[in-house]
């Protein structure tokens, strides 16, 4: 019969298997010590404690000797379909010989200690015997079984981050061309009024989309490398609304290493400029504030406009946010948008697990 060939992790597992047989069965022979001592005692026989020690040894450790022949049978025949049935046509018969071949190279060597010697119950010994045989292969099976299951679920896993990556990247790619558009429509707008501004507007354009190429491949940045690519953002709508948009920024510096969504900000503070400040006449203020609590990073973005409508209608922007969200945290991120419990415009609140670099 021809065995397939196995790799080296494979014989790596087959002696990492093998040591711990052994170790199992040395550990054996030194917990049955003192049954040996007691069998030969009920016969008449006192025996010196080394000298029982060295017949359950003999008992034990012709396992150790036998159990690799045993450990490749079991692994390259396990006992699961389709091969069930030669697997059973091969194991039987090797349980009965190897047992046999166990019950008299032991009785020959305890013979040459102790004369003449404790003969085992040849019927009971063969089926105890034997029982250690399939013992073994059912070990192997359980652990073959879990190693199997380990696999699916890293498999699983890995599986579900590369199409949470995939599904981040998709949403991203759907969200910069909206943020593109938008930016674009603003320096064709500002064209006919002020063109000196429109050409600003159009560099600091080009130092945003250069950064965000840098960004490409990495679903979180922290806060700190967020919030330089959001102040040239900002740059550009304060380019567009002069001295009437105030922005504040106040973030806590245990924050800015926390980990966060690249370009999770962006759609956010654009939604509080074009529905809030935008709307209402008069110089105006969004601000942008960052404080850890208990595990949580909560990020607000406040603006001083009418307040959110209700019920609230989410655009392109919020809605990827979301997604963005779920995808990276599951139920551990959360948006919400409401009117300031003041009344004076909106809040975006942002609620982020505290993850640095260094994190699992």
């Amino acid at each position: 019969m021809a065995f397939p060939r196995r790799s080296t992790r494979y014989k790596l597992a087959a002696v990492r298997r093998w040591l711990i047989a052994a170790g199992c069965f040395t550990a054996a022979a030194l917990l049955f010590t003192a049954q040996v001592r007691g069998d030969y005692w009920y016969t008449g026989r006192q025996l010196t404690w080394p000298t029982v020690l060295a017949i359950s040894l003999i008992d034990w450790e012709l396992w150790t000797l036998l159990s690799p022949v045993v450990l490749l049978l079991a692994g390259r025949l396990p006992l699961s379909a389709p091969r069930r049935v030669m697997a059973l046509a091969v194991h039987i018969p090797a349980s009965i010989m190897m047992a046999a071949g166990k019950l008299v190279a032991e009785a020959a060597i305890v013979r040459s200690l102790v004369n003449p010697g404790r003969l085992p119950n040849a019927v009971g010994k063969l089926y105890l015997t034997i029982l250690i045989y399939w013992a073994i292969v059912a070990a192997v099976r359980y652990a073959d079984q879990r190693r199997v299951a380990r696999e699916r679920e890293l498999r699983a896993a890995q599986l579900e981050t590369e199409l949470a990556r995939a599904q981040i990247d998709a949403l991203r790619m759907q969200l910069n061309p909206h943020f593109l558009f938008n930016t674009l429509n603003a320096i064709s707008g500002l064209m006919r009024d002020d063109v000196e501004a429109a050409d600003v507007m159009l560099a600091q354009l080009g130092e945003l989309l250069r950064s965000t190429l840098e960004t490409e491949g990495r679903p979180e940045v922290p806060l700190a490398e967020e919030l330089q690519w959001l102040r040239t953002y900002l740059a550009i709508q304060q380019t567009r609304f002069g001295p009437r948009l105030q922005i504040a920024i106040d973030v806590a510096d245990d924050c800015r290493g926390t980990l966060v969504p690249t370009l999770i900000l962006q759609p956010i503070v654009e939604n509080a400029i074009r529905h809030g400040f935008s709307v209402t006449p008069g110089p105006g203020r969004v601000s942008i504030t960052a404080r850890q609590t208990a595990g949580t990073l909560r990020i607000d973005v406040a603006d001083e406009g009418p307040g959110a409508p209700q019920p609230i209608r989410e655009g392109l922007g919020l809605r990827n946010t979301r997604s963005r969200l779920r995808a990276l945290y599951r139920s551990g991120g959360s948006l919400v948008v409401r009117s300031r419990p003041d009344g004076r415009g909106t809040l975006s609140r942002l609620d982020l697990p505290v993850r640095t670099v260094s994190s699992p």
